[in-house]
C-alpha cells in the first residue's frame, strides 16, 4: 500500500473522527510505534488492519469509512500531485486516465508495484462507468473519491448505480457535469 494512502488515512481520522480513533486503530492493530511516511510502500495487510481497527474504534461500517476517506483523500493527494495533472483538465478526463496516472505515481516510488484496476469508460451524455478489480476490497472508496475528483474540478457527480461484485470487484455508473452545464439546464 503507497505511503500517501495510509498516512492520509491517519490524518482523515484524526480530522474526520478525532485523534483517539487513530491511536486505538494502531494499537488494536498491533501497529503502535510505527509511523507511515507519504514516500514509502507499506504491506497492504497493515492498512486493512488499520481499517478493520478503525472500523471497531468508530462504529463505522467499512464501507461508509472507505467511501468517507475516498472522498476526503482527493483534495490532499491532488495537492501533491498537482504536477501531474495537465492544465485543461476536467474531471471526466482525469477519471478516464486515472489507471494510467496511478501506475505512473507508484511507478516513481516502487517499480514493481501495481494499481488495483480501475477501469473507466465513457458511455456519452456525460455518464461513466468504473470497474474497479483488486484483492485489496476497497471499491468503496470509489464513490467519495469520484465525489472528490468533481469537486477539485469544480464539478457535480450523482452516482446512478452500483454493482459489487465478487472477489473485490464492483462497478459504478455515474453521470458528471460542469457547474455550469447544471446552470445552463436550470435556466
Amino acid at each position: 500500500m503507497h505511503g500517501a494512502i495510509v498516512s492520509s488515512f491517519k490524518r482523515y481520522l484524526d480530522t474526520a473522527l478525532g485523534e483517539d480513533i487513530w491511536r486505538h486503530a494502531v494499537e488494536y492493530a498491533g501497529l503502535k510505534g510505527k509511523t507511515y511516511m507519504p514516500v514509502s510502500i507499506y504491506p497492504d495487510e497493515e492498512m486493512e488492519a488499520l481499517l478493520r481497527a478503525a472500523e471497531q474504534a468508530s462504529g463505522l461500517r467499512r464501507d461508509d469509512l472507505l467511501g468517507d476517506f475516498g472522498e476526503w483523500v482527493i483534495a490532499p493527494l491532488m495537492q501533491l500531485y498537482k504536477a501531474m495533472i495537465p492544465q485543461d483538465c476536467d474531471a471526466t478526463t482525469f477519471l478516464v486516465n486515472l489507471q494510467q496516472t496511478h501506475e505512473r505515481i507508484l511507478k516513481l516510488k516502487d517499480p514493481e508495484a501495481h494499481a488495483p484496476g480501475i477501469t473507466v469508460k465513457r458511455c456519452g451524455g456525460g455518464l461513466l462507468e468504473i470497474r474497479y478489480a483488486s484483492t485489496r476490497n476497497m471499491g468503496a472508496m470509489i464513490p467519495g473519491a469520484v465525489k472528490g475528483i468533481a469537486s477539485w474540478f469544480h464539478e457535480e457527480v450523482a452516482l446512478l448505480a452500483s454493482e459489487p461484485g465478487q472477489g473485490g470487484q464492483s462497478t459504478y455508473v455515474f453521470r458528471v457535469s460542469s457547474g455550469e452545464m447544471t446552470s445552463k439546464q436550470a435556466g
